[in-house]
């Protein structure tokens, strides 16, 4: 089973005193979500197996573009990959409607805004917005009582996420200056639709560096898989499907045991990873991949300024003036993500919660040789939903290390 969680939140916090273009198709914003998902994990923390959701990160980010003016409007607009305010409400609407239609699997997509108490609320435009296009739930709140406001948050976000994301927020995340916290979570829960038999998992070496191994749980099946070979990435690529058909994992495997960092700096650098999934095809693999679980917290205050993403950190001009109904200098205060992943024989379980705060993502004999995919290295796995990323994964081994 695959678990996949992830949490995110944006806090917006006041200071304390003292144009029009096409819609995006479907394919230009799957390309758009894949490279910047490849920006977003190669700026993790290197060597280590971590997690995320960029997906999630956009939900809280398109939302958040939807209230700012230059310079955050642009930056935001640019790293996104996304070219206007109607190709984010029209990319959006569809990747929401498209989640709540999927078949066989569970993932569940939540938004909320809580707003501070009084006379605040959000511009009328954005919350049109935040209601029609990311289908946000908006609830008042105090957050003058500091961990009592905290708690509720989390509790929210525990239950969206089965209970694997806890604490996203600490008790000292907002004040009487926060003004608006956006709040997105994501849980995927689905079956492999060719199951892992246990019997077959055993403790194998993984090499997590050319010069260090350590033994883990390996599970192995032969069936008939998506494959193909890429020259461009130098690497094995892997598709396995979800019962439904309508979500797979796709895994990246570079041919050399210390290939990683090179394949995710080709894909930030725009290299369609796309267009050699579509390469792909349907043959008998024999599959050896590691069982394992991930969790990880990411500050997105340090990683989203490596994106581009500045000026809504700025407490002088963050450009997020089209945010609240009541005009008070805002900025971005704290944003940070929390991810898990967990990966068994009976299919993937995962979720996600990014938050934002604002204060004052037939059987026939075949002679043909039947291509060999040994994870026994460092790695990259994608759950992909109608070819979009929606949780992004670097497994290295390093957490097994004494």
């Amino acid at each position: 089973m695959w678990n996949l969680l992830c949490a995110l939140f944006l806090l917006l916090s006041v200071l304390e005193a003292n144009n029009t273009s096409d819609n995006m198709d479907s394919k230009a914003l799957s390309s758009a979500i894949a490279q910047f998902s490849a920006k977003f994990c190669v700026e993790l923390e290197k060597g280590k197996s971590v997690v995320s959701s960029p997906l999630s990160a956009e939900f809280v980010l398109g939302l958040l573009t939807l209230g700012t003016s230059d310079p955050a409007h642009s930056e935001l607009l640019t790293a996104l990959g996304i070219p206007d305010d109607n190709s984010i409400r029209s990319a959006f609407t569809d990747v929401s409607s498209r989640l709540r239609s999927l078949k066989g699997v569970t993932l569940n997509v939540a938004n909320r805004v809580y707003v501070q108490e009084g006379p605040y609320d959000l511009e009328p435009s954005l919350k049109e917005d935040a209601i029609k296009v990311f289908d946000a739930a908006i609830e008042k709140m105090d957050f003058g009582t500091g961990a009592a406001a905290v708690n509720v948050i989390n509790k929210w976000v525990e239950s969206q996420t089965n209970e694997k994301i806890k604490d996203l927020l600490s008790a000292d995340s907002v004040d009487s200056n926060t003004r608006l916290v956006l709040v997105n979570a994501l849980y995927f829960k689905g079956t492999w639709k060719t199951q892992f038999d246990p019997a077959n998992t055993a403790e194998q070496p993984f090499h997590i560096t050319a010069e260090s191994t350590v033994n883990i749980p390996m599970m192995y099946i032969e069936s008939e898989f998506l494959y193909g070979e890429s020259g461009d990435l130098q690497a094995q690529l892997l598709e396995m499907h979800y019962e439904g058909g309508e979500t797979s994992m796709l895994v990246v495997l570079p041919n050399e045991i210390d290939g990683l960092d090179g394949v995710l700096s080709k894909l930030a650098s725009g290299f369609d990873l796309l267009s050699e999934v579509d390469k792909m095809h349907k043959t008998k693999v024999q599959v050896t991949i590691p069982k394992f679980k991930i969790e990880t917290e990411i500050d997105l205050t340090e990683l989203l300024p490596k994106l581009g993403i500045n000026a809504i950190f700025d407490k002088g001009n963050s450009g997020l003036t089209k945010i609240l109904n009541v005009p008070e200098p805002l900025y971005v205060s704290k944003a940070v993500q929390k991810a898990f992943i967990e990966v068994n024989e009976e299919g993937a379980e995962a979720a996600a919660a990014t938050a934002m705060g604002i204060a004052m993502f037939s059987a026939m004999v075949d002679f043909t040789p039947v291509p060999s995919f040994v994870a026994d290295r460092p790695f990259l796995a994608a759950i992909l939903v109608e070819r979009t990323l929606h949780f992004v994964a670097t497994y290295t081994g390093s957490e097994n290390q004494e």
